[in-house]
């Protein structure tokens, strides 16, 4: 999961009331605070989400119903291509998750990458009310469509952060804006575009070419539950000198309700599979 992270269309700028939010304060301060909000979306430590989560890259566009359990996400495959699946397509889901249950080391090995990512999430989040520079937008343009009213920053890498590891170093080739709700404190919208070159370990690790965009949008999805909603990327990245990858993927989470009671994963898959298809 998690591991949310979202258009540019439907975030087209609008002239609105942002005069009467307190701009008065450093924009770094809005930072400050909004991390703390942020770091339990990331960790959600507690809360556990099912959701419909779709996935568009190179390998198609597939939906799977996601159930967040106690040792980490378990989905079903729904659709592909955007139509339900056939008989045998669905069986062999069935059959996977089944098989997953006889052997679920994949499953833990997965999980285990995906914990190791929370934990970065969340360090790199920290980080960034000082590896930044923040800054007022003028005009503070708004998010189509969305309320409440927003501050809006923009950001870009502040040269007296010293990073401590290659996914900080990489920190100082992204720069972008930010819009973050001003009653909640959430992020409502990120987009981020790669400045320049990021070199990983000197680039002999990984090399994240200039030109690469991210954009990630968060919503609250009823009763203050504020999660990921769309993450985009289109990025190009060299790994270990040799092997080039341009990374293009949409990521969208729908149907988002939190689960009445935290469940084991072998449960969550249980669940998936007696439960019928979700719309």
């Amino acid at each position: 999961m998690r591991a949310l992270l979202f258009t540019f269309l439907t975030a087209l700028a609008l002239p609105a009331s942002a005069q009467t939010a307190d701009l008065s304060q450093a924009p770094r301060d809005w930072v400050v605070t909004t991390v703390k909000t942020e770091l339990p979306v990331v960790t959600r430590d507690n809360l556990y989400l099912r959701y419909l989560s779709r996935r568009v890259d190179e390998r198609g566009d597939v939906v799977r119903d996601t159930i967040e359990a106690k040792e980490g996400a378990v989905a079903r495959l729904v659709s592909k291509e955007g139509r339900a699946l056939t008989k045998e397509e669905n069986e062999a889901e069935c059959a996977r998750l089944n098989a997953t249950l006889e052997d679920p080391s994949g499953f833990l090995k997965h999980h285990k990458r995906d914990q190791s990512n929370i934990s970065l999430t969340a360090e790199l989040i920290k980080l960034m009310p000082d590896a930044m520079l923040w800054t007022y937008v003028p005009g503070q343009p708004q998010l189509a469509g969305r309320s409440p009213q927003q501050v809006v920053l923009d950001f870009h890498p502040n040269p007296a952060f010293h990073p401590s590891g290659m996914a900080q170093a990489a920190l100082g080739s992204l720069e972008g804006r930010i819009w973050i709700d001003t009653q909640s404190h959430h992020m409502m919208r990120m987009e981020g575009h790669i400045f320049r070159d990021a070199n990983l370990g000197w680039g002999l690790i990984a090399k994240i070419y200039a030109g690469g965009k991210l954009e990630l949008d968060q919503r609250d999805f009823g009763n203050g539950l504020w999660t990921y909603s769309r993450l985009t990327m289109d990025i190009t990245v060299r790994e270990v000198l040799v092997h080039t990858v341009k990374v293009k993927s949409l990521f969208e989470a729908t149907n988002v309700t939190p689960m009445p009671k935290a469940l084991s994963w072998q449960d969550a898959i249980k669940l998936l599979l007696n439960a019928p298809m979700r719309p």
